[in-house]
This record gives structure tokens, sequence and C-alpha cells, in this order.
């Protein structure tokens, strides 16, 4: 079942939120184990106190919409490393401008703008864009595809309400790690 443009239902919005939500987990263990690496730490970096970073799943969902031009990995990888730009330049420009935080910090390395985006991350993303399209997407869609209707709106309703506190909780006694 191609799921990507076309009439918006309850199946359609169920099934993008479920990628949302794939990309914040996924966004969120890249990000540990990077920083595990770079700094020799495991440290929560989002602004969420749960195991998700909803810049990767805002990102995945835009790039989600690029399923039709799969067929071209060239064209895919552009596209993924430009909106993937325009979302990690969007918040941390509304970050640093809006919450005085600076959530990450490219002002040292290569081709980095205000230090917000950087060659390496409009790359990295792009090449996670492509992988997200040709491995983890077709995986999750089958899953998904596979599972009971019922239960799949049961457990959403209740990861929504949880992601939901989840924010609320964090507006108000979470201070996220700052640059």
């Amino acid at each position: 079942m191609e799921m990507v443009l076309g009439r918006i239902n309850a199946e359609k919005l169920s099934y993008v939120f479920v990628i949302f939500l794939a990309g914040c987990v996924i966004g969120w263990v890249y990000e540990e184990i990077f920083y595990l690496f770079a700094e020799g730490a495991l440290q929560n970096r989002g602004v969420l106190y749960g195991p998700w970073l909803p810049i990767y799943g805002t990102g995945a969902v835009l790039m989600y919409f690029f399923k039709g031009i799969k067929k071209n990995p060239f064209l895919l990888f552009l596209s993924c490393a430009c909106i993937a730009g325009i979302v990690e330049y969007s918040i941390g420009f509304a970050g640093i401008e809006y919450f005085g935080m600076r959530l990450w910090d490219y002002r040292d390395l290569f081709m980095n703008v205000d230090g917000i985006i950087c060659l390496r991350s409009v790359v990295s993303f792009g090449l996670m864009g492509v992988i997200f399209h040709y491995l983890a997407e077709p995986a999750i869609e089958k899953i998904y595809l596979g599972l009971d209707r019922t239960k799949v709106n049961h457990i959403l309703a209740a990861t929504l309400v949880i992601f939901a506190a989840d924010i609320v909780l964090s507006i108000f006694f979470r201070t996220p790690i700052t640059y």
C-alpha cells in the first residue's frame, strides 16, 4: 500500500505519526551514539525528557513526502539534504533568537552558517534520508501494515498522551544542554 499523498484520512495520519515517532527515536539514538564517541559520555541531548528528538521526527516526516523521487537516489539525497538543512537551520535559529538557547554549535566546523548548520550535518542528514527511504521506511511500513489496527491506534493514542505530557513537563522543568 503506497501511502504518500492524496486524500488525507485517519490511517495516513496514523502512519505519518509513526514516521514522526520513528524519526524522533532514531534521531535520539543517533545523537547518543555520536556524542558517546565524540565526548565520551551519554547525556540526553534533547529538549524533552523522553528518548526522542522532535527535530528528527519533523525531518523524517518531511523527507517521507519525497518518496515519489525514490527512483532517483541522487535527487533523493539532494532533496533530503536540503530539507534537513532547512529544518535544522529553522529550529536552530528559532532556539537562539526566540528562546536564547543554542542547542548545538557548528561554529568550528567547515562551511557552517551561523554555527547552526554545516556541510557535515547537511551531508550526513542527506545520507540518513536515503537510508530512511531505502531501508527504514519500508521496514516500518511492513511492520505497520501487519499489525492489528485497533491495537496500533491504542498504542499511538497512549504514545501521543505520553509525548504531550513530556512536552509540558519539559517546558516547565527541563533545562536542555546548550552551547
